[in-house]
């Protein structure tokens, strides 16, 4: 009887130490690192926008490269390159680029980003693990922000394996992470070069 008693005593005393926010900083910061100390990395993803009220969807699929906070990213016939002061816009389908000052306050969330998306500005809770992947939800500090929560799916190594953004007209945003790999980027592979596109119209907000 006293066994028993012990045993209920010791298994409320780690209940009540257990903390499920700080395993969610901690597997949010293994995720993180796991992103910062590699060169640079490509991924490809599928986005998906599901209108919970309307029932109406949408997907389509793209591919990003990485590298600090320069990127390139590929999506619905549109180049999108970024390194990190200037930004370039290319539409293929007019041969038209539209260049402009990057301002990383105006980038809320992105592929590029959301790996330390959670170290300012969130609170966090870790949820529970499920098909073997840990689920922590992320809450916005600034209450008029255009969502109310995050939620990301990181796998049993610590790789991000999807996100979901959920705003305030009941939508849903996934982001599911495909084929990744680890590569080295040169710097000028994240500038465009204007001279490789003949007759190209420029729109340049600078």
């Amino acid at each position: 009887m006293k066994y028993l008693l012990l045993t209920f005593l010791v298994s409320i005393i780690s209940l009540s130490g257990y903390d499920p926010d700080k395993k969610a900083f901690s597997l949010l910061n293994s995720m993180s690192n796991n992103y910062k100390k590699m060169k640079g990395f490509s991924t490809t993803f599928t986005y998906s926008m599901i209108n919970l009220t309307e029932n109406i969807s949408d997907s389509f699929e793209g591919k990003i490269f990485v590298k600090g906070e320069k990127y390139v990213l590929y999506i619905e016939g549109q180049k999108i390159i970024n390194d990190s002061k200037t930004s370039w816009t290319y539409l293929d389908d007019l041969n038209e680029v539209t260049i402009s000052e990057f301002d990383a306050s105006e980038q809320d969330i992105s592929l590029s980003n959301i790996f330390d998306i959670y170290k300012n500005g969130f609170d966090y809770k870790y949820i529970g693990e499920e098909d073997k992947l840990n689920i922590i939800e992320l809450y916005p500090q600034d209450e008029y922000k255009t969502y109310y929560k995050i939620v990301f799916k990181i796998d049993l190594n610590n790789f991000l394996h999807s996100f979901s953004i959920y705003d305030n007209t009941n939508s849903k945003f996934v982001y599911i992470i495909n084929e990744f790999l680890e590569e080295e980027l040169d710097n000028t592979f994240f500038t465009f070069d204007l001279s490789l596109y003949p007759d190209i119209e420029v729109i340049d907000f600078r």
